[in-house]
């Protein structure tokens, strides 16, 4: 654990803290950050495909010659992984250094863990002067750390619409969109990745700014990567091309984000964790002869409506929780479904019981236990 995760790990987190921008803003200019140093930035936002869209760019990028940073989460295994420059993720060393360095900006400030990280991710770019740094958002996007009014000339990207974190952005579709929107700046231009007819028509409605649609022709399909992250190549893909003015010529060795159709022995972890990320993918779960789904959701969804989707990928759920989640589920009463509390012991539950592949989705938390708890089990051997 380095210094900032001790930190925050005994600090008391405000679980209402408003949305502002001027937290993150104030401490930035406190600490004399400047987006020059940045270089060209892109901003993504979206409910889907946000994170893998911005991981093969920075790839490509990265490929392509120049220096490249990407700000991204949620992390996996370590917090290390949300910070990374030229395909390596920031070390403790160099995490510890630019806290302790500004530990006092950060305090005076009350940054949210969030926006601490970001916070760090920026001043550590800024050092590095990039050619081209990638911002994932986090969560919605106008209030969103990343959105910060620091950073005004940028690329902005939004990736697949739908409706997720609905206690934080409400129910409507509209309304969703329009929070997404809210990275835009008067002089943006947008990406938007390849959506349902009405939410191009309301953003050209809704904005300005100049939107550089990809349509359902343009999907590249001959590639290694399965439906739904081929769309999220073909976004990525487009922006190298907008950036640089050339095609970006496919390179089988681009990887997928951690977590994301991993396979590990006979485990497929894939942390799709809202119904329209489990609706657009589940066509490509059903090509795996999956033979079990483990899975969970958050207390805020409903439990039923995501096993009968997931029941047409496998009849064998067994549903877990997230252990030291807040707004993990702690009971299922579902007759279609097996509880098993621990994450661990469902897993095994699972490998002892059934033959071929079990699928562990809902959640990237989930995802990450159940691969941290696989490494372990493997090192044991």
């Amino acid at each position: 654990m380095n210094k900032f995760e001790s930190y925050y790990a005994d600090k008391f987190e405000l679980k209402n803290l408003d949305l502002s921008l001027s937290r993150i803003d104030n401490a930035l200019t406190q600490a004399g950050f400047n987006e020059k140093s940045l270089g060209k930035i892109i901003h993504i936002a979206g409910t889907n495909g946000k994170g893998s869209t911005s991981y093969f760019l920075y790839q490509m990028l990265q490929l392509a010659g120049f220096k490249t940073a990407l700000f991204t989460s949620p992390h996996i295994l370590k917090i290390n992984e949300r910070i990374s420059y030229n395909l390596s993720d920031i070390t403790d060393d160099e995490m510890d250094n630019v806290f302790t360095a500004n530990k006092d900006i950060i305090i005076n400030n009350n940054l949210s863990y969030f926006e601490a990280v970001f916070f760090t991710a920026a001043l550590f770019f800024a050092e590095k002067s990039p050619d081209f740094t990638i911002l994932e958002t986090g969560l919605g996007g106008k209030y969103d750390a990343t959105n910060t009014n620091t950073i005004n000339n940028k690329l902005c990207v939004i990736t697949s619409m739908g409706q997720d974190h609905t206690a934080y952005l409400g129910n409507n579709i509209y309304g969703i969109i329009n929070e997404k929107l809210g990275i835009l700046r008067d002089n943006s231009t947008l990406v938007l990745a390849y959506n349902k007819p009405f939410v191009l028509n309301h953003i050209k409605q809704t904005v300005k700014n100049i939107v550089k649609a990809i349509n359902k022709e343009m999907i590249i399909e001959d590639i290694d990567y399965p439906y739904p992250y081929n769309e999220n190549y073909t976004t990525a893909s487009y922006i190298y091309k907008l950036l640089l003015n050339k095609e970006f010529k496919y390179n089988k060795n681009l990887k997928l984000p951690p977590c994301r159709m991993e396979k590990i022995g006979n485990i497929i972890l894939d942390g799709s964790h809202n119904m329209p990320g489990i609706l657009k993918i589940i066509n490509t779960w059903k090509k795996q002869n999956i033979s079990a789904v483990i899975f969970t959701v958050t207390n805020d969804r409903n439990i039923e409506n995501t096993a009968e989707i997931l029941k047409h990928v496998s009849n064998n759920l067994i549903v877990t929780t997230l252990p030291g989640n807040i707004r993990s589920i702690d009971e299922c009463k579902n007759n279609n479904v097996i509880f098993i509390q621990s994450p661990k012991d469902a897993l095994e539950y699972a490998l002892n019981s059934y033959n071929g592949t079990i699928l562990v989705t809902g959640s990237f938390y989930l995802c990450a236990y159940i691969k941290e708890y696989l490494n372990g089990r493997k090192n044991e051997k």
